[in-house]
């Protein structure tokens, strides 16, 4: 088995592993939670994202892959001639294109597609944030990021995937072990055995995410669905709500403890 076999194996033990304990993450759910994904544009850049703007020539065409309501995308549009949002999800599109309306962004676009795309596309910039983890043709994916882009691939990620970080949760709502998604570990033996090596830089960013905190413990199984989507809410509430006092930290609101701590990385290439 080579390292884009595992890799794609370990997706696939997940999405099944996911599948007896968790509803889908189907249109539905992003209907519900894509504006949540929306951030401002003109936001002093994270330090994983002021990497790529380092990295990016002010006339340079972006693709962004899976770049949903352009928390990334968006940001290096207003640095760059023109961005392409390749995006299946319409929720996550409508969300983009609210952010662009809202801003006043005029260089940016979102195009319904899955990756790889059926036409072909080329880019000087192709990006990707937090997609990777989901991909279970993942050499396939990687190579038409290379082929697209003609001076540098970007791909955002962690040391800890953010799917990764509730898996103490997961064990205590669930007795049993969460099955890993693939990380930076996983990738880079992909990225080598197709003659690619990258730069990985590690930056000063750790994980977070802006959530509303929950203020009792009602709210704070609530905040437990939305972390596990479970499909039995009250087995859940039965085994977790005696624990809730070690499972968050209190002060005038809840704080999740059981987060395994993670910072950002920049996993990047020239194509050319």
């Amino acid at each position: 088995m080579n390292a884009a076999e595992r890799y794609n194996a370990m997706v696939t033990a997940r999405q099944q592993q996911q599948s007896r304990f968790a509803t889908p993450f189907g249109e539905s759910y992003w209907e519900r939670f894509a504006h949540t994904y929306r951030f401002d544009p003109h936001r002093l850049p994270e330090a994983s994202i002021r990497e790529v703007i380092r990295r990016m020539q002010m006339d340079d065409e972006i693709i962004e892959v899976g770049g949903g309501a352009g928390r990334v995308g968006l940001t290096l549009a207003l640095r760059g001639k023109s961005l392409r949002n390749v995006e299946p999800s319409a929720a996550m599109r409508e969300q983009f294109r609210l952010a662009v309306w809202q801003h006043g962004i005029q260089n940016a676009e979102a195009i319904a597609s899955s990756w790889p795309m059926e036409e072909a596309i080329s880019a000087d910039l192709v990006v990707t944030a937090d997609v990777t983890y989901f991909i279970s043709e993942i050499e396939s994916f990687l190579r038409a990021m290379h082929e697209a882009a003609r001076r540098r691939v970007a791909i955002l990620t962690w040391t800890v995937p953010p799917p990764n970080v509730n898996a103490a949760l997961f064990r205590l709502a669930f007795g049993e072990d969460e099955a890993p998604s693939p990380g930076f570990r996983e990738l880079l033996p992909v990225l080598w055995e197709m003659d690619i090596v990258p730069d990985v830089l590690l930056a000063d960013e750790g994980f977070a995410w802006p959530e509303r905190r929950p203020t009792n413990d009602d709210e704070a199984l609530q905040f437990i669905y939305r972390e596990l989507s479970p499909r039995d809410e009250d087995a859940v509430a039965e085994r977790l709500r005696p624990r809730l006092g070690e499972l968050f930290m209190r002060d005038d609101a809840y704080f999740p403890a059981w987060r395994t701590p993670s910072q950002a990385m920049l996993i990047t290439w020239e194509t050319n």
